[in-house]
């Protein structure tokens, strides 16, 4: 992997594990249903625009259905449920919990495209439901049932973001990528449109919101998509989705560092074994034993 690759795989993961900082900064002030059109309108006007500065194709007459899909179930539904959950639980626990993400697109391919689960994908689910039983349980305090609440519904997002990537596999893989991410954000904004409360913008808000808004949609949504398609491009999706695993390190260093969030004993063994679970599930790595089995 050459050095460039590295610093667009780090930066990547810097800007989505930057992207719950900015949730946890702007959803107390602007609600989860703002939080989903600010951040889905700026991203998706920064990607239309670069979609048209690069002529890059856009298709939509053959994929609209598909635009739909990726707009309520892979952005809108997500987005406010982790806004919604980011009310309550800190961005570091929900930083983890998205790592969970391919564990879902696992279980959604087996059923729906047949791909096999593996002893290593069925070791890696469950290490992944083991490293969220220490998050949830392994805290200074108990968590009560509306952090519970919370951390669940962070992981049906996680369960969308799993349904949609086996639907792109299936029924998008020869949509242009940045026409699909543009289009998405925008059906996404007109999907909350109806449902964000815009007398907030009328009220005293933080202009710190705001600019989390601009920077959740500019950087974390435009300008991240853009590099990870290019990271795709260049390293193939299997070394490309190695960014999942460094989102939730990104995640914890921002909170901690900028929102004073605790690095507690719990949360970090819950991270690893939920990332280790993950490594297991994607292939990233492979259980030794296997081989040797394998061989006899």
């Amino acid at each position: 992997m050459r050095a460039s690759d590295i610093a667009r795989l780090l930066t990547l993961a810097a800007l989505w594990g930057s992207s719950y900082l900015f949730m946890r900064i702007a959803v107390p002030h602007v609600g989860a249903a703002w939080m989903v059109e600010g951040r889905t309108l700026a991203g998706g006007f920064a990607m239309a625009g670069f979609v048209l500065a690069s002529r890059a194709p856009v298709q939509l007459a053959k994929f609209w259905r598909g635009f739909l899909m990726m707009g309520i179930v892979g952005i809108a539904i997500p987005f406010w449920l982790i806004g919604t959950a980011l009310e309550t639980i800190d961005a570091s626990t929900a930083a983890i919990l998205n790592a969970t993400s391919p564990i879902f697109g696992a279980v959604v391919a087996a059923f729906w495209i047949g791909e096999k689960l593996t002893l290593e994908k069925v070791l890696g689910i469950g290490l992944s439901i083991a490293g969220i039983a220490i998050l949830v349980g392994w805290t200074p305090k108990p968590m009560g049932a509306a952090e519970l609440i919370a951390c669940a519904f962070s992981l049906v997002a996680c369960a969308c973001y799993g349904y949609t990537a086996v639907y792109t596999k299936v029924k998008l893989k020869d949509a242009p990528p940045s026409a699909l991410s543009a289009g998405s954000c925008l059906v996404a904004a007109a999907a909350m449109a109806p449902f964000t409360p815009w007398s907030v913008a009328a009220g005293p808000v933080p202009w710190l919101a705001w600019a989390s808004l601009a920077v959740l949609g500019i950087f974390c949504t435009a300008i991240a998509l853009i590099l990870y398609y290019r990271l795709i491009s260049d390293l193939g999706p299997v070394r490309g989705v190695m960014v999942t695993l460094l989102i939730p390190v990104f995640g914890i260093f921002w909170g901690v560092v900028f929102l004073g969030e605790p690095l507690t004993a719990g949360r970090l063994a819950g991270c690893a074994t939920v990332l280790a679970g993950c490594a297991l599930a994607l292939g990233l790595v492979r259980l030794p034993l296997r081989v040797g089995s394998d061989a006899g």
